[in-house]
């Protein structure tokens, strides 16, 4: 008998009804973004930044013969990997392979694979590359495979991640 009393007290006292009109902010649901990508310049820029922590750089080239300055000109590394990537109609594999390049640069320093743990690597790797953490089946499916294949380890797992879509198009 008691909660009949608080159920019908409650019911009489919210007798207030309030009608909103929908108001929407942003794109409309169920709409995705379709990824932009990264223009020659971002993706140098970012590639450079992300691996091996500066950016392009421009160098002075001297050509001697005899002791005598024959020819001097300047070797941009941005402007030069930049005609490259804009000449091509699909850059996308040109990209992975200055990114490869860049991987096995003496200027990018890796981990040993048995020096680190896989999911922490691999975590790190989301977060410093893309930002965010990777999700469930993303953290697995790298995981599986450091584990299945000897040959897969730290520069395998940013290679797979400066490849993806999601990075080329921030």
């Amino acid at each position: 008998m008691k909660r009949y009393l608080v159920i019908l007290a409650l019911l009489a006292a919210c007798t207030d009804v309030y009608d909103y009109d929908p108001a929407s902010a942003g794109q409309p649901e169920g709409s995705e973004r379709a990824p932009r990508g990264k223009t020659t310049t971002q993706f140098l820029r970012g590639i450079y930044a992300d691996l091996l922590g500066r950016t392009p750089e421009s160098y002075e080239i001297v050509i001697k013969f005899q002791g005598t300055e024959v020819f001097r000109f300047t070797a941009d590394e941005e402007a030069l990997l930049g005609a490259s990537l804009d000449g091509l109609g699909d850059s996308q594999p040109m990209r992975n392979l200055i990114a490869n390049g860049l991987l096995h640069s003496s200027e990018v320093s890796l981990p040993e694979k048995s020096a680190v743990q896989p999911r922490e690597y691999i975590r790190d790797q989301f977060r410093k590359l893309l930002g965010r953490e990777p999700n469930t089946y993303e953290l697995e499916a790298f995981a599986a495979e450091w584990d299945k294949d000897p040959a897969v380890g730290p520069r395998t797992v940013i290679r797979a991640i400066i490849a993806s879509r999601e990075y080329q198009s921030q």
